[in-house]
């Protein structure tokens, strides 16, 4: 098994995709024009982590922004971790956002309601630069 690793950026979160312990990291702002292209590379991992059967999966979500384009694809992404989920994958979300950014977190539950997803939305203080 492997680990996905992509540094952080200015405009693209950090993202860390550990198969072998079930876990994904994505941190930061993304709102890059190449965003599109790091999302599909993680959802291709994330097909072929399902084809495994994985038992479990812990992720973890904190992204200070996004723009539209960035939305689509974490909808898409979390359409991903859904199919998981039905597939028998045992699937703890947790998505923290920037307490006080309360657009922020209507788009998450929106998200969340949408997909018809169980996952913990968390404001945090803005611990990031």
């Amino acid at each position: 098994m492997s680990v996905l690793e992509i540094p952080a950026k200015e405009a693209a979160p950090y993202v860390r995709f550990d198969e072998e312990n079930g876990t994904l990291q994505i941190k930061g702002k993304s709102y890059d024009e190449d965003v599109v292209m790091l999302y599909s590379m993680l959802r291709n991992k994330l097909k072929a982590f399902g084809g495994k059967s994985p038992d479990k999966l812990d992720v973890n979500i904190y992204l200070k922004y996004f723009n539209t384009s960035s939305s689509k694809c974490l909808f898409d992404l979390l359409s991903d971790l859904k199919d998981l989920e039905d597939n028998g994958t045992k699937l703890s979300i947790v998505w923290n956002f920037v307490e006080g950014d309360d657009e922020m977190g209507e788009d998450i539950e929106d998200f969340r309601d949408s997909l018809d997803m169980e996952f913990e939305v968390v404001p945090l203080e803005d611990d990031m630069a």
